[in-house]
């Protein structure tokens, strides 16, 4: 669409050009823009039919002063193409060479005196003498032809010529070089007639009958149709042959004129200047009839008062007449706008007549160059209107768009809508992506959720359902297999866009302070398992921002049409790798609180650890640092009756137990890297007063030279070196390390852990098949639903997955501020394989069920709009909110596993959406007739 400053300058040139049309038309008359005037929508497609008729019969009027007349039109068959043809050649010819004597600006004087007896005595006569310069110039003879022709199909050879031209002038040039070639044939500039000559009826007369068919499928709106794109389309390549033949009789003046250099400058034979001015100012004085104009309400009076008189129309074709509401300029009002379009060009042509010399074959620009010039540039000026007109019926509709609203609509108010919406319409209705991490009776310990990126942070909305509490099984390595055993929820995000305008969501976890859990990303592998990517521990406040990487599926309509061209070998692998892209584009989040499952390996009852902070501090430390096994630390009684401080006080002293140990071998290192330093200080020490008696010696039995330095001189240069040694001796033996080792590093996984009790765990080598819904499936059967609907070509499904770059918050201590901090690939294989290290202590190897979990299943499809909302709306005549309806309601009778009369609250509602979409909400009668979705609650 145009934009806004376009817009206006278009009105602007609508409201010039109506001070024309007022003079033209009766007083009573008084038609105003269509903006101006309230008219319905079926006035627009009217305004359509109309403005595209005149631009038609403008357009032949303007080729018929290029040849294209009356006669010539009845001849030919609009049944087969018919191509308007510009051809021109150059040739030069040398004509003979000639001195010009060139006088010069300076001169001489000479005088002579003349003895005479008589009674004057002597005279003197003066003379004058001018330079004169010889100038060689070469004549040239230039001629050029063009030529207007028209032909049908490919039989140029029969082409009849509608205006051919013939002029020559003379060239003449200081050179003996050709100032041009010697012949030079341009190329053709060629038009196809043929959607015009289409338009035409010629019986009973030439008269223009195009028409938008709003019954056709592929009409939108009175803009967006096959027969206006056309017209349009047509506007566009006969604006642009008449810039091509404007350019090459424009520069005619260029390609010869500037080249014309005698010696003595005269104008050369037949010199006019058409760059410019006169022709265009002509044109531009010329009435433009196309122009999209209404009227008001006709009231009764003045339909009985009308004049009923037939007027003559000079047009070469005649306006076909057509029922019309009475908002779009009659029949007869618009005929006398298009006599005035050609008594305004025939007054144009008249004056270029008395402007310009007259065609001769001494002429090369003369009246014919003139009138090409100016019918090509009116000619421009009627394409523009036109184009412009349609682009201003569109316009028009998207103002009223606003003025109803009295906004102009974004993606985020849609969203906004959508989101109300379907709380009001669906039973479950949609869920925010933010679930709190928490046990029964206790305060969440954090949050887990999926927001945008943008400024205001907005939570997703999904279709959210509880799944039966199967077993998870997540495999940490070659050799464990974790079994969790907690809640499962299948949530089901129906995004959508417009254009290419992508928004970018990411994955928040947030921890409150004392608080900590695992958070686990990764793919869903099957019914009952997930392949873990990335994991990290979230605690004491940390606030984890992970961007997601929403990739779309082509259709399953695109990808049928995308293979049918290839071999069966290749369509095979074609299914078989989409199959496994579908599959793979179930996303999985797992939460793992820890205390409870602390308690659950420590052998303490629930909720031991509530209160107790340091020691749960203490034993993260030591099994994600140290990795300490958790039978050292774990409760060694057996007796059910003992107290809970007992138990603690017992678990305590464990941790103390392998604390004083951690201690004890600190302190071994500290001590001995104390020792190497002060024994490497020491040696530097000896070695330096060994080198220092070595340099004694050597100067005592020096024997020439300057005299030698004396044994208290070199003691003190020696003996400063020793206190320069001495004072880089520590103070305390732990500010200088020499040779100490490096502090050990974090230890890397081993990807084979064995139990310890000295066997494999081998526990996931024979999974039991879950009755839960098997999520891997989803995205296939809803790929199978989908293309049975009518939005086979909208919904996409779309795999999530996690960018390479996270950002942590985190307070290294209480009071300190958070920090800012950017995870990199390193930086996350390190978080993972901690988390991984946690998770392996925590589930003694994966032989302890892990029930203090969460696992969170997301399928996600987009609802793909190939243009912005408003284009959407106004261009392709499309509801966005009806549109996302129906997708909604059968996305989410897939992931509820219920038809999607059952989603429906409001009877109301039901009866609304039956006759929109009746395919989808049709009663089953017979299972038999169930389709795919109502299979999915027994995947």
């Amino acid at each position: 669409m145009s934009s806004p400053y376009e817009n206006l300058a278009f009105k602007r040139k609508v409201d010039d050009a109506l001070t024309a049309v007022e003079r033209t038309l009766s007083i009573e008359k008084r038609p105003l823009i269509a903006g101006d005037v309230e008219h319905t929508y079926g006035a627009k497609y009217e305004l359509v039919d109309c403005v595209s008729n005149v631009a038609i019969i403008a357009y032949m009027n303007s080729l018929e002063k290029l040849g294209l007349s009356v006669d010539v039109l009845k001849t030919i068959d609009c049944t087969t193409p018919t191509t308007l043809c510009f051809d021109a050649s150059t040739t030069c010819k040398f004509l003979e060479k000639k001195v010009v004597d060139v006088p010069m600006d300076s001169s001489y004087e000479s005088s002579v005196e003349t003895k005479s007896t008589g009674i004057l005595g002597n005279t003197e006569t003066k003379r004058t003498s001018k330079v004169v310069q010889h100038i060689e110039e070469w004549h040239y003879k230039v001629e050029t032809s063009w030529c207007v022709s028209i032909y049908s199909a490919a039989d140029i050879a029969q082409r009849r010529v509608l205006k051919l031209r013939v002029g020559s002038t003379t060239l003449v040039t200081q050179s003996k070089d050709m100032p041009l070639p010697e012949h030079k044939d341009h190329r053709p500039v060629e038009l196809s007639l043929t959607w015009l000559m289409q338009q035409i009826d010629k019986d009973p007369q030439l008269t223009s009958n195009f028409r938008v068919n709003v019954e056709e499928i592929t009409t939108k709106t009175p803009r967006r149709n096959a027969a206006t794109q056309s017209a349009i389309d047509f506007a566009n390549l006969l604006n642009k042959w008449c810039e091509n033949v404007n350019a090459f009789v424009s520069n005619l003046e260029l390609e010869i004129f500037r080249r014309h250099n005698p010696a003595i400058p005269i104008e050369p034979k037949a010199k006019i200047s058409l760059g410019g001015s006169e022709s265009s100012n002509l044109a531009k004085k010329i009435f433009n009839p196309v122009l999209p104009l209404m009227e008001p309400e006709v009231k009764e009076e003045d339909v009985q008062n009308a004049d009923d008189t037939e007027i003559e129309h000079k047009s070469v074709l005649k306006l076909q007449s057509s029922s019309s509401e009475g908002f779009v300029l009659s029949p007869k009002d618009t005929t006398k706008l298009l006599n005035e379009h050609v008594n305004s060009m025939t007054a144009a042509l008249a004056n270029i007549k008395k402007t310009f010399p007259p065609d001769t074959e001494n002429n090369v620009l003369a009246v014919s160059e003139a009138t090409v010039l100016m019918i090509t540039v009116h000619i421009t000026h009627l394409c523009n209107n036109f184009v412009e007109s349609m682009a201003y019926v569109e316009n028009l509709m998207e103002e009223k768009l606003i003025d109803a609203i009295g906004k102009r609509i974004t993606p985020d108010d849609l969203d906004s809508f959508v989101k109300f919406h379907n709380a009001r319409l669906l039973s479950p209705m949609p869920q925010p992506f933010s679930h709190a991490i928490r046990c029964p009776e206790h305060t969440p310990v954090g949050l887990v959720s999926i927001e945008s990126s943008d400024e205001d942070h907005k939570c997703i909305h999904t279709h959210t359902r509880v799944v039966s509490n199967a077993t998870l099984n997540m495999p940490l390595n070659a050799a464990t297999m974790l079994e969790l055993t907690g809640k499962q929820y299948l949530h089901g995000w129906l995004n959508h866009r417009f254009e290419k305008q992508h928004k970018e969501y990411r994955l928040v976890s947030r921890a409150r302070q004392f608080s900590a859990y695992i958070l686990v990303v990764g793919t869903m592998t099957g019914s009952n398992s997930i392949e873990p990517k990335d994991a990290i521990i979230v605690q004491n406040k940390d606030e984890v921002m992970i961007p997601l990487l929403l990739n779309e599926l082509p259709t399953a309509k695109e990808f049928k049409d995308a293979i049918k061209s290839l071999s069966p070998e290749q369509q095979m692998f074609a299914r078989a790798f989409r199959s496994m892209q579908l599959k793979s584009s179930v996303f999985g989040c797992v939460v793992i609180q820890i205390k409870p499952q602390l308690e659950a390996l420590l052998g303490l009852p629930q909720n031991a650890l509530d209160k107790e902070m340091k020691l749960t501090q203490d034993l993260m430390e030591l099994f994600t640092e140290y990795q300490v096994p958790s039978d050292l630390l774990s409760y060694n009684g057996r007796s059910e009756g003992v107290a809970l401080e007992d138990k603690l006080d017992n678990v305590r002293k464990n941790v103390k137990a392998v604390t004083d140990v951690i201690d004890g071998e600190k302190k071994k290192q500290m001590d001995l890297a104390k020792a190497r330093t002060e024994m490497a200080i020491e040696q530097r020490i000896q070695n330096l007063a060994e080198y220092d008696d070595e340099l004694m010696l050597k100067a005592s039995m020096a024997m020439a030279g300057p005299p030698p330095m004396s044994t208290s001189a070199i003691s003190a240069r020696c003996g400063s070196g020793r206190r320069a040694l001495a004072e880089m001796a520590p103070t305390a033996g732990y500010s200088v390390q020499v040779d100490a080792p490096q502090q050990q590093q974090h230890s890397t996984r081993n990807d084979n852990i064995v139990d310890f009790e000295g066997t494999t765990n081998l526990s996931g080598t024979s999974i039991a098949k879950s009755d839960g819904v098997d999520f891997t499936l989803l995205p296939q059967l809803l790929d199978v639903a989908v293309e049975k609907s009518n939005e086979a070509n909208a919904l996409r499904s779309t795999i999530i997955k996690t960018k390479g770059s996270w950002l942590r918050n985190r307070q290294e201590n209480l009071l300190s501020n958070l920090k800012c901090k950017g995870l990199g690939a390193d930086d996350i294989k390190l978080e993972t394989n901690k988390a991984k290290d946690l998770l392996d202590a925590l589930s003694r190897s994966g032989s302890l069920a892990i029930e203090s979990s969460e696992l969170h299943v997301i399928v996600a499809v987009t609802h793909c709009f190939e243009k912005d909302i408003i284009e959407t709306i106004i261009q392709d005549n499309i509801n966005p909110i009806q549109k996302l309806e129906s997708s909604t309601l059968l996305f989410a009778s897939a992931i509820h596993g219920v038809g999607a009369r059952d989603l429906i609250k409001d009877q109301f509602e039901l009866n609304r959406l039956e006759g929109q979409n009746p395919l989808l909400l049709k009663r089953i009668e017979r299972a038999e007739e169930d389709d795919e979705l109502t299979r999915l609650a027994s995947c």
